[in-house]
């Protein structure tokens, strides 16, 4: 179909100039000859904004995909933060028998086999934790808590409360953080 809609305005404006030859040949003036440069330029400028609408139109698809999960992934996000948080309490296996812990054990490492293949699905679809290490950022991180820290300098993040994701660099969810803010060293002073 578009090359019937490429061919059919050149073919308009190849039949014209026959037509204005034609007229030459027989003697008859050729008063539209003089529009063949007009509709020449027109068609063109035709083909161009075609060209255009078309290479938008590609652009706009390519940018519809790549963050056509976008919504899902928003809603799943809770869900993948639980499971982080029962992976982070795993239960200590030392004081149990050994059939217990052996069960145990598997039953943990099949858990960290399942957030491998997550982290793995992640990657390839582009989503990635936003980093909470060093500076905060007020356009990844959002700030829930101060904490004072004497080993983290002031106005850095000293934990994460709950992870941000980026997707295909968009920020889906800001991380939440605690930020260190100056110990106060005079026990006299309030807490403000």
């Amino acid at each position: 179909m578009n090359d019937e809609l490429e061919k059919e305005p050149l073919e308009k404006v190849l039949r014209q100039a026959q037509d204005d030859k034609q007229g030459e040949s027989q003697g008859q003036e050729p008063d539209d000859c003089a529009k063949c440069p007009d509709y020449l330029a027109g068609w063109k400028r035709a083909q161009a904004d075609y060209a255009n609408l078309k290479r938008e139109t590609d652009k706009e698809k390519a940018e519809f995909a790549m963050y056509a999960n976008e919504r899902l992934l928003e809603r799943l996000l809770p869900a993948i933060d639980q499971f982080e948080t029962a992976l982070a309490f795993t239960p200590d296996t030392s004081s149990l028998p050994e059939d217990d812990k052996k069960k145990l054990t598997n039953w943990i490492t099949g858990l960290q086999a399942v957030r491998g293949s997550w982290e793995t699905v992640f990657k390839d679809i582009g989503l990635e934790k936003v980093p909470t290490d060093g500076a905060f950022d007020p356009l990844i991180h959002e700030a829930v808590a101060h904490e004072p820290s004497e080993t983290v300098e002031e106005g850095n993040v000293v934990r994460a409360i709950q992870s941000g994701w980026r997707l295909n660099g968009k920020l889906l969810r800001p991380a939440r953080v605690s930020v260190s803010k100056p110990v106060n060293k005079d026990p006299s002073a309030t807490a403000v």
